[in-house]
């Protein structure tokens, strides 16, 4: 849903490049070029797709988000039509809502599946603009593509399942409502209370319409009336206490075909309809445009000094915009050092653009992965326009999903040692190297106990401690992991560094990192404790602790099994 409030964004962005036109009327020589390459480069920093074309259909331009959505080069767009860069099913139905924009210049939106070059379907809407040349004659179209692939599949599984919105309500920058098809609100999140000037709770299991003035409360129900008699859904502009917004209506049917519930969207685009009567003036779309963005802004000096900011990044950094003006790109950034900051300005002045991932430091000393879009532009001061996407959350899930795997592997191997041992000593030595060989887990030790439930001096991990914790359980002195496992039932999470574990042989001394402890028991008797060290990220989710407890079960039963029948 992100991408989709983001779209106003683009909107002011596609309509900044038909100042092409204009300018051109109105300026020549060093200061057309100078303006004409400070739009190209700030509109290739977009995110989304964004193209715009003549009269005639031919394509002007477009950003590289366009190049890579329809698998084409700049080249091979710039001069053709639309029958030369789409599929002909695809063409025929994009020249047709042209010739109907054309015939009605101002706004259009529709909806659209389309085919990428990769084979993928993908759910758009275009949103379409006419553009005027210096006369006011109708020059060409300005469009800008949003995939809606997520939202449509979502209101499909509202469909299928039954399951509601409340996975997407909350995670939406814009307002979300769902209702019956006699306006009473099922669901919807905070942003859409807020537009509409109430509390969410008051809001729930009232009637929408209630909430608006008679007349657009009249207007609205015919649309819904509308979206419910045809199936279909459909876009619609209003305003609503001095702003604009793009209104979406789907319709939700049930298993029979008939529309029961609808889902209603709105993306604020007040800044775009503002900008358009300033499209002469494109410094000051430009500063509505990074002052709106949703991703953080910063425009920096071709020596790394900060000039601009916006509010986004102030918000993702924790630092006021006072406080980032003239600090050093340098001072936020946690994955290179100064000089190689510095080397990678460099390489993007001389390659013109860039796009990578890095880390940047919070003002509250937080680590943040960051995606970041540059590119480099000779303006007055010449420098950067950067946009930054905070990723750490994404990153964080990927890291996740790695690092079970190579847990799962390390079990599967232990499995499969534990079914085919049948001596402890041996057991828990091959046990220890399987856990460690993905590596799920950092390392891994177990030690045996008696009948009287002592821990044995006998001890199996990997690395040199393993000489060292025995000599310290022949001693009696055991680390306070284990004595934690042997007085309590279920799983011990230790986080490190603690004070308790100053003196321990254990490798605990990793700044975030856990050490997770169970002992290994069966029908009331304990048999031993197994301890791994895992990256504290992951060591307190349930997932993870249920993998270690089920292998650490599996471990006690074997050992219960060898005891008794070595008995």
């Amino acid at each position: 849903m992100n991408n989709k409030a983001r779209s106003g964004m683009q909107y002011e962005l596609s309509v900044l490049e038909s100042c092409r036109t204009v300018l051109g009327d109105t300026y020549t020589g060093t200061e057309l070029k100078s303006r004409s390459e400070f739009l190209t480069v700030f509109l290739d920093t977009v995110p989304l797709p964004v193209f715009y074309k003549d009269v005639c259909g031919k394509y002007l331009g477009c950003n590289k988000a366009f190049e890579q959505f329809i698998g084409k080069t700049r080249e091979e767009i710039i001069g053709n039509t639309m029958p030369d860069t789409w599929p002909k099913e695809f063409a025929e139905k994009y020249e047709s809502m042209d010739r109907e924009l054309f015939e009605t210049p101002g706004k259009q939106t529709y909806e659209w599946q389309i085919t990428l070059s990769d084979g993928s379907k993908k759910e758009v809407i275009f949103h379409n603009a006419t553009y005027s040349d210096a006369s006011g004659k109708t020059a060409g179209i300005i469009g800008v593509i949003q995939d809606v692939t997520e939202l449509v599949q979502a209101i499909s599984l509202l469909e299928e399942s039954g399951k509601d919105l409340r996975s997407i309500l909350h995670s939406s920058t814009e307002s979300i409502i769902l209702i019956d098809v006699s306006g009473i609100v099922l669901d919807a999140n905070e942003v859409a209370a807020h537009r509409l000037k109430t509390d969410l709770e008051m809001f729930k299991g009232k009637n929408a319409y209630d909430f608006l003035a008679p007349e657009v409360a009249e207007n609205r129900r015919k649309m819904v009336c509308k979206v419910i008699a045809e199936g279909r859904p459909i876009y619609f502009e209003d305003e609503r206490y001095g702003a604009t917004v793009l209104n979406s209506i789907y319709p939700i049917f049930d298993k029979d075909g008939k529309v029961e519930r609808l889902a209603i969207f709105g993306m604020d685009i007040t800044a775009a309809r503002r900008v358009e009567s300033t499209l002469q003036n494109h410094e000051e779309l430009y500063r509505d445009i990074t002052g709106t963005a949703l991703d953080g802004y910063l425009y920096v000096s071709f020596d790394g000094i900060i000039l601009e900011a916006n509010e986004a990044y102030c918000m993702l950094s924790g630092y006021t915009l006072e406080e980032l003006l003239g600090m050093h790109i340098s001072d936020l950034e946690a994955n290179e050092s100064y000089e190689q900051t510095a080397t990678h300005i460099c390489k993007v002045i001389e390659s013109g653009k860039d796009r990578f991932e890095t880390k940047h430091r919070t003002k509250n000393g937080n680590i943040l992965d960051i995606e970041v879009t540059t590119a480099y532009s000779e303006k007055t001061v010449p420098g950067f326009f950067s946009f930054f996407r905070d990723v750490t959350e994404h990153k964080q899930t990927e890291e996740r999903e790695q690092h079970l795997k190579k847990v799962l592997l390390a079990i599967r191997k232990a499995t499969r040692s534990i079914i085919r041992a049948s001596d402890p000593d041996v057991l828990i030595r091959q046990v220890c190297a399987d856990l460690t060989a993905t590596p799920g887990y950092l390392d891994a030790w177990i030690v045996l106990a008696d009948e009287k439930d002592h821990i044995r001096p006998s001890a199996s991990g990997i690395g040199s401690e393993r000489e060292i914790i025995r000599e310290q359980l022949e001693r009696g002195k055991y680390p306070f992991c284990m004595i934690s496992a042997l007085e309590n039932n279920g799983i011990i999470v230790i986080d490190q560094p603690d004070p308790n574990c100053g003196d321990c042989a254990l490798p605990c001394r990793h700044v975030q990192m856990s050490r997770m402890v169970r002992r290994l028991h069966f029908e009331g008797r304990i048999y031993g404790i197994l301890t791994v060290l895992v990256p504290t990220a992951f060591a307190h989710e349930k997932e993870e602790q249920e993998l270690f407890i089920g292998i650490a079960d599996d471990l006690g039963f074997a050992l219960h099994k060898m005891t008794t029948e070595n008995a």
